[in-house]
């Protein structure tokens, strides 16, 4: 019996989301904190605006493809396993 459970476990660089937050995005909503409370929100977003990174807030993760696991040398063998079987020119 295969024990699914043993072939794949969770990406240690991106903790099992797939996708890892851009630093910019970090240090600007960390500058941008005391203006969520400003009463001024026409000022507030013209700064927002301006200040704000033109990156995206995310990276997809180059470890695991997005996918947010990765396979064990378990998954590995029963993998090449497959392909071995199943291309008759491998």
């Amino acid at each position: 019996m295969i024990d699914f459970y043993a072939l794949d476990k969770p990406c240690p660089k991106c903790s099992g989301l797939g996708r890892i937050e851009n630093p910019q995005w970090l240090q600007f909503w960390t500058k941008m904190e005391p203006f969520r409370t400003s009463i001024d929100q026409q000022n507030t977003l013209k700064m927002i605006t301006s200040a704000e990174p033109t990156e995206p807030m995310f990276f997809v993760c180059k470890e695991c493809h997005g996918k947010g696991k990765i396979l064990t040398t378990e998954g590995k063998k029963l993998i090449e396993f497959i392909r071995f079987w199943l291309n008759p020119n491998y």
